[in-house]
């Protein structure tokens, strides 16, 4: 918005003062050197030799600060709020997850499979006796 508003200014500034040096400060005296000669009222001319340019810029000038003096001292807008409310309306429903059951049973084995040290490899081992081991299984 700040932009907009120096932007304004500026062309505000440019066109009044480009206005006053487009008439220039003595057009159409071209009598006698003097200043006195008759022109007619109908075209639009001032009779006399007074400057319009000076005032182009005191003009341009003064809206310039003007407007400049506004907008530095013009409030920043109000920040974007934004609603929301602090609480859902109404709660979640409640999410009842339950875990996977297992059971544990006791088994003889006669020997399990194991990492081989040397290679990675699963290899089979055997015991010398059979062994009780806790094993999980599915719980029905």
């Amino acid at each position: 918005m700040k932009t907009k508003i120096a932007a304004l200014a500026i062309i505000l500034c440019v066109a009044v003062t480009s206005t006053a040096f487009a008439k220039g400060g003595n057009y159409g005296h071209r009598g006698n050197g003097h200043g006195n000669y008759y022109r007619p009222h109908h075209y639009g001319y001032h009779s006399g030799g007074h400057n319009d340019l000076g005032l182009g810029i005191a003009l341009g000038a003064a809206g310039g600060l003007l407007l400049g003096t506004a907008l530095m001292y013009s409030p920043p807008p109000p920040p974007t709020v934004v609603y929301a409310a602090p609480y859902p309306a109404y709660p979640p429903p409640a999410v009842v997850v339950q875990q996977p059951r297992m059971c544990v049973e006791d088994r003889v084995v006669s020997g399990e499979w194991q990492v081989s040290q040397y290679d990675g490899r699963q290899i089979w081992v055997s015991f010398p006796s059979p062994v009780s081991r806790r094993i999980q299984v599915p719980c029905y």
